[in-house]
C-alpha cells in the first residue's frame, strides 16, 4: 500500500473539495468542483480529482447527522447536535443545519463525481493508461452511485418504487444555479442508481484498503440496493457472490467483534472506511463518542434482552460500557488526536452483506438459507451452534432485523432503514415494540434553503405544514 502517496493525493484532495457553500444546494461552483477544461492533463491530476471525492467523507458536513440519527434509532440517548431532541421525537425542522450540511455533501460528491466523469471520458490525459483511467471512471460511478442511494434513503420514499418523491438526479456537473429542476421519480432513481452501479464494476479489484472503492464494495452497494428494490432472489444471489469474492480475496469477518473497531480501517472485515492518518487528516468521530458519554438508548438494551434473556450478547455488552468515569462506545475508541491509528467511520462492511443476504433468502421464503447465512454472526456472537435453527420461520425476518441492529449499530444507521421498510413491508410497528418513540415522518425534510434555491424542488408531503 502506498500510504505516503496516498496521504499526499488526500491533502491535495482537499483544496479540491467543496467549502462550506452557502444558499441553494445547487450553487455549486466551478472553483469548487473543478469543471475547467484543463483541470485533468496528467495522471497526477486525474487521481488528485478523484481523491478529492474521498475528502468528503471525512468533512464533519458529511458527518455531522450521525449522533441525530442514532439518537433517532434508539442507540445513543443525547448529542449537542443541533435539534437531536426533535430527532428523539422523529420531529425535525427544515431549518436544521446537520441536515443541510449532510443534503449538500452528498450532492457535491455528485456533483465532483461527475466532473471526474465528464473529464474522464472526453480525454485521455499523458501518462495514465487505459486500465488505470476505466479504474478511475469505475470509483467515481461508485461514489456517485452511494451519494444517490445516501440521498434517496434519507430525503426520498426509497421503500415505494411508485413513488413520486424522489430526489433530484444529475448526470453533468452542475455549473450554475440559473435552471430549476425538480425530483424524479423513485423509479427513475433505482434505474440510474444500477446505472451508475454498472458503469461501477470497472473499479480496481480489492488490494487491501478499505478506504478505496474496489469490486466488492461495489457489489456489496448493489446487494443493499436490490433488496430495498424488493428483488430478493437477486439480492441474495448478488451478495452470496459478494461473499465469495470477498473471501477469496483475503477478506474475512473477524474473529472477535471487537477486533473490527479496534484496528481502525484496517480491519479486513471492511468494505468502505475512510481512510485517516493523524496528523495529516482526522476524521469527526468526537460528536458521536461524546454523544455516547451522555448515555445509551434504550432500544440496544431491549433488543439484546429480546435475543437472548440474559443479555449477554457481546455486541451490547462489550461495546456499550457504563463505568465510574461515563458511558464508552467500544466502536470508537481509537485516536483522534494524537499519532498512531485513527477512528474511522464503518459505511460497509462484510457482515451486512451476510445479513442482507439472509433477510432476502427469508423474504423468498428460503428459510434454511436465510439460517446458513445467519449464522457466522450469531456463532461470532456466542450463540449455540444450533441456535439458528431453533428460530421459527414466521420469527425469522424480525430475528434478523434485531441481529442486524446490534451487529450494525451507530455506524451507518441502517437500523433507521430497515425500520422503515419492515413497516412498510411486513406493517411491524416498532413504536409499539419500544424501539423509537415515533414513525411520524419516514425521510428527512428537504432543507429550506435547498427549496427557496428551486422553485421546482418539492418538500416531502409529512413536512408540508413544518
Amino acid at each position: 500500500m502506498q500510504i505516503k502517496h496516498l496521504i499526499y493525493t488526500l491533502l491535495a484532495g482537499v483544496s479540491f473539495s467543496a467549502c462550506n457553500l452557502l444558499g441553494p444546494v445547487d450553487d455549486i461552483h466551478p472553483d469548487y468542483v473543478l469543471t475547467d477544461d484543463n483541470v485533468i492533463t496528467d495522471a497526477n491530476s486525474a487521481e488528485y480529482l478523484l481523491n478529492g471525492i474521498y475528502q468528503y467523507y471525512r468533512q464533519r458536513e458529511f458527518a455531522s447527522l450521525r449522533p441525530a440519527m442514532f439518537i433517532l434509532t434508539g442507540t445513543l440517548l443525547n448529542s449537542d447536535v443541533e435539534g437531536s431532541t426533535n430527532f428523539a421525537n422523529n420531529d425535525v425542522r427544515i431549518e436544521n443545519n446537520a441536515v443541510l450540511n449532510y443534503y449538500t455533501v452528498l450532492y457535491s460528491i455528485i456533483n465532483q463525481a461527475n466532473s471526474l466523469i465528464v473529464q474522464l471520458e472526453n480525454k485521455r490525459p499523458q501518462g495514465l493508461s487505459d486500465t488505470r483511467k476505466s479504474e478511475i471512471l469505475g470509483e467515481a460511478y461508485f461514489h456517485k452511485a452511494f451519494a444517490e442511494v445516501m440521498l434517496l434513503r434519507a430525503f426520498g420514499e426509497f421503500w415505494d418504487q411508485k413513488s413520486e418523491y424522489g430526489i433530484i438526479l444529475y448526470n453533468e456537473p452542475v455549473r450554475d444555479n440559473s435552471e430549476a429542476k425538480g425530483r424524479s421519480t423513485v423509479a427513475e432513481c433505482y434505474s440510474q442508481i444500477l446505472s451508475d452501479l454498472k458503469q461501477a464494476e470497472q473499479a480496481p479489484a480489492y488490494a487491501g484498503m478499505a478506504y478505496k472503492v474496489n469490486k466488492i464494495t461495489v457489489n456489496a452497494l448493489k446487494a443493499r440496493v436490490l433488496l430495498y428494490l424488493n428483488r430478493y432472489a437477486e439480492a441474495a444471489q448478488t451478495a452470496q457472490a459478494t461473499i465469495d469474492e470477498a473471501l477469496g480475496s483475503g477478506m474475512a469477518l473477524e474473529s472477535n467483534y471487537l477486533n473490527i473497531f479496534s484496528q481502525g480501517f484496517s480491519s479486513h472485515e471492511l468494505l468502505m472506511a475512510p481512510y485517516v492518518s493523524y496528523p495529516q487528516e482526522q476524521i469527526y468521530g468526537s460528536k458521536v463518542t461524546d454523544a455516547a458519554m451522555r448515555g445509551f438508548g434504550t432500544t440496544i438494551k431491549l433488543i439484546a434482552e429480546e435475543l437472548d434473556p440474559t443479555g449477554n450478547d457481546p455486541r451490547y455488552t462489550q461495546t456499550y460500557l457504563s463505568t465510574e468515569a461515563g458511558n464508552l462506545l467500544q466502536k470508537y475508541v481509537l485516536n483522534d488526536a494524537a499519532t498512531g491509528d485513527n477512528n474511522t467511520y464503518y459505511l460497509m462492511r462484510l457482515a451486512e452483506v451476510y445479513l442482507i443476504k439472509a433477510e432476502a433468502e427469508a423474504r423468498n421464503r428460503q428459510y434454511a438459507a436465510a439460517r446458513m447465512a445467519l449464522k457466522p454472526l450469531t456463532d461470532r456472537a456466542g450463540y449455540a451452534a444450533g441456535y439458528v435453527d431453533t428460530i421459527a420461520d414466521n420469527d425469522l425476518l424480525l430475528a434478523i432485523f434485531r441481529h442486524k441492529y446490534l451487529e450494525l449499530s451507530a455506524e451507518n444507521y441502517e437500523e433507521w432503514y430497515d425500520m422503515v421498510r419492515y413497516s412498510q413491508l411486513d406493517g411491524t410497528d416498532f413504536v409499539s415494540l419500544g424501539y423509537v418513540h415515533s414513525m411520524a415522518h419516514l425521510n428527512l425534510p428537504i432543507p429550506r434553503s435547498a427549496l427557496s434555491g428551486n422553485k421546482l424542488l418539492e418538500q416531502n408531503p409529512s413536512y408540508t405544514l413544518n
